[in-house]
């Protein structure tokens, strides 16, 4: 049990209270967490964290702004619900109380009030190409509340001390209850370990399928309408949180396929934070349903196109880099000495393998994301064009026109 820091008082019967409290407010600020759907974090006086329940993490690059945030609880006026700001245009809900002579804090966040400008922030923040996406990953699992909302998580964090208050509601049970006899126990049990290694042997021969981007044999043993997989049993009374956390085993165990089919980290990583946070963002079941089996043919298509298994294990490595820092400038020749291999040899090798010049290669990957970009976001041509790594936008639309036959704005329409 985790521990306010107190002078500790030779009577110990104010000790226990003391210590009872700071588990009390633990678990009313963990309730909050449910409530609102936002990160909890809980604090003494001091700044010192002591409790923290969190949906989305931030970035390292962030933290400073979320322990300012910690700084300035500290300093609030009790019993009163504060609106926390930052540059970031995050937001915290900040709340201070005492009780026994000891000051807690509470901090529910991030959120957002608007959809950010990612553009503007990452130019403000002078952040690498990388950062930049990582934020805009975290960001989109940020949630945007509307002035009711926050209206509505203010007075619920201003009863903080009612919702401290232990109560329970009555359960009636009016089921018929029947006795069973040992032999038909016995027999059910028997029954639970065939169907759990029946799953198990399943599940492996799906991981296999997945491997080898095998979309008809994936969506033959596990899809939305096989019922072995379904887990009625878990969460029966709240069925759209069952099928999301299936979703999100699957989802695991589909990354965890797609990089034994040797397909690049990155490519794997952005794959399965959309889904994540497609997962998290619907709340019908068809719905639900629909991107299980697209899930899993997303999954075995990306292995079909941009598994690395045919390529020797010097041009995976290289292209593996070359897909991870698309948007940066590649040295040839800091590759070549990465690998222990001479330049030119290199660059021979990967034009044998792959068809492609090194050089080509990255151009293609950043074109393809540009083409992706204009097609997915609402975002300007120079926005794009600095995303996927050319800082001249002209340039950049020279580029895409001789690679496409068409300029951005054309292709886009």
């Amino acid at each position: 049990m985790i521990q306010c820091r107190i002078i500790l008082i030779k009577l110990g019967h104010i000790v226990r209270i003391r210590v009872l409290e700071t588990s009390t407010i633990i678990s009313t600020a963990i309730k909050l967490h449910y409530i609102t759907d936002l990160n909890s974090y809980v604090l003494d006086e001091e700044g010192s964290l002591l409790q923290r329940q969190e949906l989305v993490q931030l970035p390292l690059f962030m933290h400073e702004t979320r322990d300012a945030a910690f700084k300035t609880l500290s300093t609030m006026r009790e019993n009163q619900v504060y609106i926390l700001h930052n540059e970031w245009d995050l937001q915290f809900f900040g709340y201070a109380l005492r009780g026994n002579g000891v000051k807690w804090c509470i901090l529910l966040g991030p959120f957002y009030e608007k959809a950010p400008d990612f553009f503007k922030i990452s130019r403000e923040h002078h952040l690498s190409r990388t950062e930049s996406e990582e934020l805009r990953n975290v960001a989109n699992k940020i949630s945007i509340l509307t002035g009711e909302k926050i209206k509505s998580f203010t007075s619920v964090l201003q009863q903080f001390r009612s919702l401290m208050e232990k109560t329970a509601p009555v359960v009636i049970d009016y089921s018929h209850k029947q006795e069973r006899n040992v032999s038909q126990t016995t027999k059910e049990e028997i029954n639970q370990i065939e169907l759990v290694e029946l799953r198990y042997k399943i599940e492996k021969d799906f991981v296999r399928a997945v491997e080898t981007g095998n979309k008809k044999q994936a969506l033959q043993l596990i899809n939305s309408n096989n019922l072995l997989f379904s887990f009625a049993e878990r969460f029966p009374n709240q069925p759209i949180r069952r099928v999301k956390n299936n979703l999100i085993v699957l989802n695991t165990l589909l990354r965890t396929a797609a990089r034994k089919g040797q397909v690049a980290s990155i490519l794997v990583h952005r794959i399965s934070e959309d889904y994540a946070l497609k997962i998290e963002q619907v709340d019908q079941l068809g719905m639900l349903y629909q991107i299980e089996d697209q899930m899993i043919g997303d999954y075995c298509d990306l292995v079909q196109s941009h598994s690395l298994k045919q390529y020797s294990i010097i041009i995976q490595k290289v292209i593996e880099h070359i897909t991870s820092y698309y948007d940066q400038q590649i040295n040839i020749e800091n590759l070549a000495e990465q690998n222990e291999i001479n330049v030119s040899h290199l660059s021979r090798k990967f034009k044998q393998e792959t068809g492609y010049t090194i050089t080509g290669f990255h151009q293609m990957l950043r074109i393809n994301q540009a083409k992706f970009l204009l097609e997915t976001e609402n975002l300007s041509i120079e926005d794009i064009s600095w995303m996927v790594g050319y800082d001249d936008p002209s340039y950049f639309t020279r580029v895409f026109k001789k690679e496409t036959g068409m300029t951005p704005t054309q292709f886009r329409k």
